[in-house]
């Protein structure tokens, strides 16, 4: 049998073709491949930069928006548009902020009075002296306030509660009373603790002291601030239990006798009203409520916003300050970033059966199994404002 020779030699070259075609097939789909990968390692890069340039644009954006709310909140507490003599529900810095819609997102919050809530720092004037005639009873003033106030809120109330804050704000080493707290008692814990020995700038640091826990700050929270100097509480702003601490033993009465009574234009309102229910004369309510502890007017406010814009939320806290005519100074201002998709509360309305029902569940759980959650920026703080006592 005869070979074909063509078939011997063509055989090869197109098994050697063949071969070529798919290496080159093969080399093409790792070109393309690559190159797909290059571009879209490229595009993807360049959405994050126009993300991150887009985030930061809008978190710029959302700071000037909380500039400017600011800048009206200070025109609107201004001497031109509101009293210095008296402030209450009924003006307009207490109505909250509307939901403003701005290109891209919203603005919303409120105007606080903090001379509503316990200043702490309203304990840093006292002395031994000054302690020991509110403990033994012969004066009412801000340290009996606050014991009140722990009970109200049931928490443990004793001497030792007062003299540990008095320590923290003190400048002298030395402990106001034995049950109190400095330099000495701190150093056994671990970490150790070294007090303040100065104005409270936060009232976190409450939980920083001797005697006190997170639970009583969290429980303290919505009633309690720390501002630059000892204040007195307004009245016509407090709450009721803060009107409540305020009683000096009257309860319940002093409580439904101030709220029936406001908005007070003067102290002498006041006196009056307290003097018509006691007949005890007015220089003697003058004596037992102090113009250094209550008033019908305030000095400090917090303004309160939320700004969304895009992907930006801000949370800002601005505390500000009256000083003689015009507007308010801003004394202090805390910007919070809160990351996109996190939902947050604002507004929080306030109710008695709420309460209650929160009141009766935490009574069937143990101390270590109840959840307390973060207050909102902002209540909903009617004329008649309204917390059980």
């Amino acid at each position: 049998m005869k070979s074909n020779p063509h078939r011997s030699t063509a055989t090869p070259a197109i098994e050697q073709a063949s071969r070529q075609r798919g290496v080159a097939l093969l080399a093409t789909l790792i070109l393309t491949l690559a190159v797909t990968i290059i571009l879209g390692n490229i595009f993807y890069r360049h959405q994050i930069e126009v993300s991150q340039a887009a985030g930061s644009l809008h978190s710029d954006q959302a700071i000037l928006l909380a500039i400017s709310a600011e800048s009206w909140a200070r025109d609107l507490l201004s001497s031109e548009n509101d009293s210095y003599k008296t402030d209450n529900f009924d003006e307009d810095w207490a109505q909250a902020i509307p939901f403003l819609p701005v290109d891209g997102g919203s603005v919303a919050g409120c105007i606080v009075d903090l001379q509503s809530r316990f200043n702490l720092n309203s304990l840093s004037t006292f002395t031994i002296s000054l302690l020991q005639r509110e403990l033994d009873g012969t004066t009412f003033g801000h340290v009996r306030v606050w014991e009140n106030l722990l009970e109200t809120l049931d928490i443990p109330a004793d001497p030792s509660r007062v003299a540990v804050i008095i320590d923290w704000l003190d400048k002298d080493d030395s402990a106001i009373t034995p049950s109190g707290a400095e330099r000495s008692e701190y150093s056994i814990y671990n970490p150790p603790r070294f007090p303040h020995n100065n104005l409270i700038a936060d009232t976190g640091e409450l939980a920083a002291m001797q005697g006190y826990s997170l639970r009583d700050v969290q429980v303290l929270s919505p009633y309690i601030t720390a501002l630059p100097k000892s204040t007195p509480v307004n009245i016509n702003t407090a709450s009721q239990k803060i009107l409540m601490s305020l009683s000096d033993g009257m309860g319940v009465e002093f409580v439904e006798l101030v709220t029936s009574g406001r908005p007070y234009t003067n102290l002498s309102e006041f006196y009056g009203a307290i003097n018509q229910y006691l007949m005890i004369g007015e220089p003697q309510v003058k004596l037992r409520w102090p113009a250094t502890l209550v008033d019908v007017k305030t000095a400090f406010f917090q303004l309160n916003l939320e700004v969304t814009l895009g992907q930006s939320k801000l949370q800002v806290k601005s505390i500000m300050q009256r000083k003689g005519r015009g507007a308010p100074t801003v004394i202090s201002r805390e910007i919070t970033v809160v990351p996109a998709g996190v939902a947050t509360l604002l507004f929080a309305a306030v109710s008695d059966d709420e309460d209650q029902q929160e009141s009766e569940s935490e009574t069937d759980e143990s101390e270590d199994d109840k959840k307390y959650s973060i207050q909102p920026l902002c209540e909903a703080t009617p004329n008649n404002y309204n917390d059980d006592y």
